[in-house]
């Protein structure tokens, strides 16, 4: 299990980069690393449901762009 140059370990076991335009989600595994592409607008759409999903079970809103 090796990181690359510029992932950030985020936890459980997952990394993440960014390549200028899209984000890379990686799980290494035994088998081959799991890998998922990002690109922004997915990103943003992620993010808003987090921030819904958090604030509908603990009340608590995600630090973000005040969107």
């Amino acid at each position: 299990m090796t990181t690359e140059p510029n992932e950030t370990y985020l936890g459980d076991g997952l990394y993440a980069s960014f390549d200028g335009f899209q984000f890379c989600l990686r799980a290494p595994r035994e088998d081959g690393d799991h890998v998922v592409y990002l690109d922004p607008t997915v990103i943003m759409a992620f993010h808003d449901y987090v921030e819904r999903t958090a604030r509908r079970f603990t009340g608590v809103t995600v630090e973000g762009d005040g969107r």
